[in-house]
C-alpha cells in the first residue's frame, strides 16, 4: 500500500545524514518527518465537529455514539470501520480514543483526517501515546485543538483527557485539571471520562493508577473509556467502575454506547 511505503521511506530518511546527500535528488515523498504544516481544511477539527454536534442537539435525552481507537497505519481496516459506522442510522457521533498515527508523521495525520472525514456524523478525538511522538502533539493541536477539553451533549459531560506519560517527556498527566472537570454538581446525568491509556496499563506507574481510580471513586464516575491495549475489555476492573477498552482497528471491532437519563449500555460491534 502506498501509505505504508511512504512511512517506511520517511523512516529511512531520518537515518540519513543530510549534509550533501540529498542535493539534486528526486525524493519519493512530499514531506519531511518533522513537518508540522496542516492544511486549512484539517485545522480546528475539534471545534468544527463540536459545532456540528451542537447543531443536532435537541430536546431528546437519549443518544448513541460509537467508540473506536488505535487505527495506526491499518488504513484498509480503518476505511471498512468508517463504512460500517456509516451503514447504521442510529449513531449521533463518534469518539476516537487515540493513536490515530503510528509515528506522528504529518502525512499520517492527513491520511487519518481524509478517512475519518468520510463519516456521516461528527467525530471527536483524544490524543494517544503514538500521537505524542516527535512533533505529533504540535500537529495534533493544529489539527484538532487542546489535548484536554470537555463537551456536553444531551445532559452528559465528556471529559477528554490527555493521560500520556512516557512519550510526553515522562511528565505526569494534568490530574488537577482532570479532577476539577470530573465534577458533576448534579448538573449532568452522567460524566464520562475518555482517555487513551487505561489505568492498569503501562505508563501508569508511581501510584498514578491509584491516583486515577481514587478520583473516579470520589467523583462517582460510572464508566471510563479507553483504547491503547489493542484488546476489547468491558468489565468492572476495580469492582465499582465500568471500564471500556476497544481493540485496535485490525481487530475489526468497536463499541456502541447507548445513553439515556438514568442508564447506559455498551454493545460490542464486529465488522
Amino acid at each position: 500500500m502506498q501509505r505504508r511505503k511512504f512511512i517506511k521511506q520517511t523512516g529511512l530518511l531520518s537515518l540519513i545524514t543530510v549534509s550533501g546527500l540529498l542535493t539534486g535528488c528526486s525524493l519519493p515523498f512530499e514531506y519531511g518527518p518533522h513537518d508540522i504544516k496542516v492544511k486549512s481544511e484539517f485545522r480546528n477539527l475539534t471545534q468544527r465537529n463540536l459545532d456540528k454536534l451542537m447543531a443536532i442537539d435537541n430536546n431528546k435525552s437519549s443518544f448513541r455514539f460509537a467508540f473506536i481507537s488505535d487505527n495506526h497505519t491499518f488504513y484498509d481496516d480503518f476505511e471498512d470501520q468508517i463504512k460500517d459506522i456509516n451503514s447504521r442510522d442510529d449513531i449521533d457521533f463518534v469518539i476516537h480514543g487515540g493513536d490515530i498515527t503510528l509515528s506522528s508523521l504529518h502525512k499520517e495525520f492527513t491520511w487519518f483526517n481524509e478517512i475519518i472525514g468520510k463519516l456521516d456524523v461528527p467525530f471527536l478525538t483524544v490524543i494517544g501515546n503514538h500521537d505524542h511522538l516527535s512533533n505529533g502533539k504540535a500537529i495534533y493541536e493544529k489539527s484538532f485543538g487542546p489535548t484536554n477539553y470537555t463537551f456536553t451533549f444531551r445532559g452528559v459531560k465528556f471529559v477528554m483527557f490527555d493521560n500520556v506519560i512516557w512519550e510526553n517527556g515522562n511528565k505526569n498527566p494534568d490530574f488537577d485539571w482532570f479532577k476539577e472537570n470530573l465534577k458533576n454538581d448534579d448538573n449532568y446525568n452522567h460524566v464520562f471520562p475518555v482517555s487513551h491509556i487505561p489505568p492498569w496499563a503501562d505508563q501508569f506507574i508511581n501510584q498514578n493508577e491509584s491516583i486515577f481510580n481514587e478520583m473516579m471513586l470520589e467523583k462517582n464516575i460510572e464508566l471510563s473509556i479507553h483504547g491503547h491495549t489493542h484488546k476489547y475489555y468491558f468489565d468492572k476492573r476495580y469492582d465499582e467502575i465500568d471500564y471500556l477498552v476497544v481493540g485496535d482497528t485490525p481487530d475489526r471491532n468497536y463499541a456502541i454506547i447507548t445513553v439515556d437519563e438514568d442508564n447506559y449500555s455498551v454493545e460490542k460491534i464486529i465488522f
